[in-house]
């Protein structure tokens, strides 16, 4: 175990002027099943920087995505060998540090030709995409239907639906959005807030969500017969109100909770990531990296990711 006993690692500040601060910790021991890595680069999702805004006794400890080098091999044999450099991802939480104790089955090498920051962006945002462009069948030929796509697992779904297949759509708010969603590719955009148009199109095989409220009320009565919605988040109100007798009509669709550590358990990451980062690696997947400063500038950059002052995905370098 070469790590020393403390390192700097970010915490949610109990100060109500910021989100977060990085202060010196002591760095958990490894389980018998856990790498050592020292981290280089970490990525930032809304889901973890709300935690960390609930959060006030300044000692809880945040960070779901990071790349690094493998710094100590994990007891029991498992996983990659010291100096392997990985992307992962903590569900403790404790990847925004300068070193981490993680399971071998969450993480996976990182191949040449795939940059710190690249890798970064993937794990809870691409592999909640991933998982959920897995549960349609047939896409092939067929539509697929993306809310909020400018958001992290958004932007990585509407790719990879595409990869899969499908003629996928991009539900934004905003015209001035349009430009984002291009940078992506060559997508049909739907510009609604309430979601009523969804209604024009006919059924989607996979509709990919992570809103509620309105746009997912509206979104399901638009599914096809045999085709799934897949719900992630909530960023608007999570009660919906749903016409079962019409949802039954449309036959055999399904409308799914997914949750990205439960799955995780089922199906781990160290499986997983490298189908998105062989998707990097050839150009077919963009990693839409907005922001790129140093650790120190935590702060404000979480500030502007929560405000939504820019869209896609920011990555901090650990100096």
């Amino acid at each position: 175990f070469m790590s020393p006993p403390e390192a700097r690692r970010v915490v949610a500040s109990e100060n109500s002027d910021e989100i977060l601060k990085i202060e010196n910790g002591p760095i958990r021991k490894p389980f018998s099943n856990e790498a050592v890595v020292k981290i280089s680069t970490v990525s930032l999702n809304r889901g973890e920087l709300r935690r960390a805004q609930k959060a006030s006794d300044g000692s809880l400890q945040i960070g779901w995505d990071f790349v690094g080098t493998v710094d100590a091999k994990a007891a029991d044999g498992s996983g990659l060998e010291v100096g392997t450099r990985v992307v992962g991802f903590s569900t403790r939480m404790e990847g925004w540090s300068e070193y981490v104790s993680i399971p071998t089955e969450y993480i996976a090498p990182v191949p040449n030709g795939v940059s710190d920051a690249q890798a970064a962006t993937l794990p809870v945002a691409g592999l909640t995409a991933l998982h959920a462009v897995d549960e349609a069948t047939s896409l092939l030929g067929r539509t697929a239907l993306i809310t909020g796509a400018t958001g992290g697992v958004g932007m990585y779904a509407l790719q990879l639906a595409a990869i899969a297949g499908a003629n996928a759509y991009a539900q934004i708010r905003r015209s001035e959005q349009k430009s984002f969603v291009k940078n992506l590719g060559d997508f049909p955009v739907i510009v609604t807030s309430s979601g009523n148009e969804f209604s024009d199109y006919t059924g989607f095989r996979l509709i990919v969500d992570g809103v509620s409220g309105p746009i997912l009320a509206n979104a399901i009565p638009a599914l096809a017969p045999q085709g799934i919605c897949v719900c992630y988040g909530v960023t608007d109100t999570p009660e919906i109100p749903i016409d079962i007798g019409n949802f039954m009509r449309i036959g055999l669709a399904k409308v799914m909770g997914f949750h990205l550590y439960a799955k995780s358990e089922a199906s781990p990451p160290s499986d997983n990531l490298p189908r998105l980062l062989s998707l990097v690696a050839n150009g077919q997947l963009n990693c839409a990296i907005e922001r790129e400063a140093s650790w120190s500038e935590i702060n404000r950059i979480a500030q502007d990711l929560i405000d939504r002052k820019f869209l896609g995905k920011a990555v901090l370098h650990i100096d």
